[in-house]
């Protein structure tokens, strides 16, 4: 398209999905970038909430980078340690360039002296991190996961299967009155009204309407709370005249037919997502 393209930017585990990148992959992106001469930014800020026992594998731990100095890795305290409020972060780079730069905006945006003083402290109990917090993070995130999908399951609402992150990618394709955007906006609002802040799939610019990003990183009570205004909302949504009451077109997504060429149909009328051969719950 006549653009230039200077940096690959990988987040890993992914937002909104949930994957995570496997170490080959991770090489193989890599390896594609430093033939283009691409900088690769890797956002790891999820890196520390990983569950199911999947094997994640940090930019930081491949024994040989194919381009060092134009890979970047960025993280921080704000998502693995629920310390939303506290706004620092990590940029580890080897490129001399770049620290230049960013040491020039950090003396307007530095952190202050007694916050990296507590976050210090705070990470130099290895011990307490390691066989207490991130065990129990790990495991009380896992069981919320588990509430969150079950209860969607429930009101007949597929999501993505996922290892990693705070959060679900869920199909709510079948509740729109029509595919649009524009009825996913207006999903949305109805959403909103019930009080329920749930992230339509525009925003992060998904290019098929009707799925949503739910974060579960809460207490039980409040994901259960999540769960019986959601069915009620949809209950009362899919009663309206013109509410789009067709059978799921997520079912594609377990079963996608095929034609004789053993490739999912892709005929007008039956899904054509891309997604659809991804596992769901």
């Amino acid at each position: 398209q006549g653009i230039r393209v200077r940096a690959l930017i990988l987040i890993n585990p992914h937002n909104p999905l949930g994957d995570i990148y496997p170490a080959q992959l991770l090489k193989e992106c890599l390896e594609f970038a430093h033939r283009y001469g691409l900088h690769v930014i890797m956002d790891e800020i999820y890196m520390l909430s990983v569950y199911d026992d999947t094997t994640f594998t940090s930019v930081l731990s491949l024994d040989c980078l194919p381009d060092p100095e134009r890979t970047h890795f960025m993280w921080g305290f704000s998502k693995d340690f629920g310390m939303s409020g506290i706004r620092v972060a990590v940029l580890y780079t080897r490129n001399h360039e770049i620290q230049k730069a960013v040491n020039q905006l950090a003396v307007f945006h530095s952190c202050p002296g007694p916050v990296q003083h507590v976050l210090s402290q705070f990470l130099r109990d290895r011990d307490w991190l390691d066989n207490v917090f991130f065990p129990t993070n790990k495991m009380r995130l896992k069981e919320a996961q588990n509430i969150l999908v079950d209860g969607l399951a429930d009101v007949g609402i597929p999501v993505l299967k996922s290892s990693g992150g705070l959060y679900v990618w869920a199909d709510f394709r079948k509740f729109l009155r029509s595919q649009t955007f524009e009825a996913e906006l207006e999903l949305w609002q109805k959403f909103l009204d019930k009080k329920l802040l749930i992230s339509p799939g525009k925003a992060f610019y998904c290019y098929e309407p009707g799925w949503f990003r739910l974060v579960f990183s809460d207490s039980v009570d409040k994901i259960y709370l999540c769960i019986q205004r959601l069915e009620q909302m949809l209950h009362s949504h899919a009663a309206e005249p013109g509410a789009n009451n067709t059978s799921s077109s997520a079912d594609a997504l377990c079963n996608p037919e095929k034609d004789s060429s053993d490739q999912p149909s892709s005929t007008p009328g039956e899904d054509v997502s891309q997604l659809k051969n991804i596992l769901v719950y």
